[in-house]
């Protein structure tokens, strides 16, 4: 039986042109849950990534696609693509995953053709501009960036060869990067030391989507002057659509960041594969064992994780304790031990009790670190694994004598179609 709900001959004739495309929109949100509504029924493959739910406050601005209240406490990118597969065209395809963005490496988002970012704080653009940065141009997907301030609606749409991401924003903002907003600029404006709330509408939501899968279509039907513009809508009563060129930013952090200058690649994904596995695959590539794995290094939110903790101390009662977790997934819970945990206690002790930290993995780790896969150890799905030969060298100042190569795991692109959640 044909689960396809419409006639798709009363649809554009240009409409084939989408079915081989693959698009990833981050965020399904107010503005995301009309984009993978509208992708749906342009003919693409929407895939979806949130780590958040749906909620009934936010209801009177999602797309009419999501049941309310029946799917209020749903995850927000599982919800929609499901919502979604009923308007795709034959052989399409829309798979929603709960994760956070910091789970996910550069080798995730390969695969697609463009990337939507309907992100609603600046930290998490940040990431996502990295991540992509990081990608050579030959497998570097297109980003369209949307959002709205009031009842203005916005869609920038890049190729990383004129600005970036970061290009966009003003560095003040990141200062308070992880304030949660649908907004284009500044994430607050302060008024007598008080941040009121932006009002937006489902209307602003819809048209930011409107702009964004516009762009999209310029795109795959080669448009001319479509990339690298921004478009801007303003409601009345000045109403007015915009079009704009914008420049890059002058020492752009964002722009400062280059792909590897050459990969190399390892069997499986780092959802299965273990430490050891992963030593023995790179000493058969390099020749050798005298060599070490960076732990991975997030730089989220204005700081920078780059440790794992193999020991602690409980935080309420100072009892030593195995944590075994990378620095940027541990919650303060992973820092009490079970008979704190189990009465609810909170952590308050900052005082500098022995603690073991690693930097990096070798092969002389201890077994049950190397058994632990390399997401277990922090290692993202897509992930750059930095692999450094000391080759004698004592410290940086014998710089010539380090080699430095980067590895990524072959499957792990394959795994955004097939996981439907990743978590700490």
């Amino acid at each position: 039986m044909n689960s396809v709900l419409y006639n798709p001959d009363k649809l554009m004739t240009d409409r084939p042109l989408f079915h081989n495309r693959r698009v990833c929109v981050v965020g399904c949100g107010a503005v995301g849950s009309y984009l993978i509504e509208q992708l749906a029924k342009m003919g693409a493959s929407p895939d979806a990534v949130d780590f958040d739910v749906l909620t009934l406050e936010n209801a009177a601005k999602h797309s009419s696609l999501i049941r309310t209240p029946e799917d209020a406490g749903r995850n927000k990118a599982v919800c929609v693509s499901e919502r979604v597969k009923p308007f795709l065209d034959q052989g399409c395809t829309s798979h929603g995953i709960d994760s956070d963005l910091c789970l996910l490496g550069p080798e995730a988002f390969a695969d697609y053709d463009v990337v939507f970012a309907a992100l609603d704080n600046f930290a998490a653009k940040v990431l996502l501009n990295e991540l992509i940065r990081q990608l050579p141009p030959e497998r570097r997907p297109l980003l369209i960036m949307d959002g709205t301030y009031g009842e203005m609606a916005q869609s920038v749409m890049l190729d990383n060869t004129e600005f970036c991401l970061r290009c966009l924003m003003d560095e003040s903002w990141l200062k308070d990067s992880a304030v949660r907003t649908s907004c284009t600029s500044a994430p607050i404006r302060q008024n007598d030391g008080l941040a009121p709330i932006v009002r937006t509408s489902a209307r602003a939501s819809s048209l930011a989507a409107h702009l964004s899968t516009e762009q999209y279509r310029g795109y795959v039907t080669g448009a001319p002057g479509a990339m690298n513009r921004r478009l801007t809508y303003t409601a009345y009563p000045g109403l007015e659509l915009r079009v704009s060129h914008p420049l890059p930013k002058r020492n752009c952090p964002g722009c400062a960041i280059q792909p590897p200058a050459h990969l190399r690649w390892l069997r499986g994904s780092v959802l299965t594969v273990s430490l050891r596995e992963a030593m023995q695959q790179i000493s058969e590539q390099l020749g050798t064992t005298d060599f070490e794995l960076s732990v991975h290094r997030l730089h989220y939110k204005e700081v920078l994780h780059s440790c794992f903790i193999v020991t602690e101390y409980c935080r309420a009662c100072g009892k030593p304790i195995r944590v075994l977790k990378h620095a940027g997934r541990t919650f303060p819970h992973h820092l009490l031990c079970l008979e704190c945990n189990l009465h609810g206690k909170q952590p308050y002790l900052t005082s500098d009790l022995p603690r073991t930290l690693l930097y990096a993995f070798t092969p002389s780790c201890e077994d049950a670190i190397q058994d632990m896969t390399l997401f277990d150890l922090g290692y993202p799905l897509g992930a750059h694994i930095e692999v450094i030969e000391r080759q004698g060298a004592f410290d940086l100042l014998d710089r010539d004598k380090i080699k430095t190569t980067f590895f990524a795991l072959d499957e792990d692109h394959c795994q955004m179609r097939q996981i439907q959640k990743l978590s700490c």
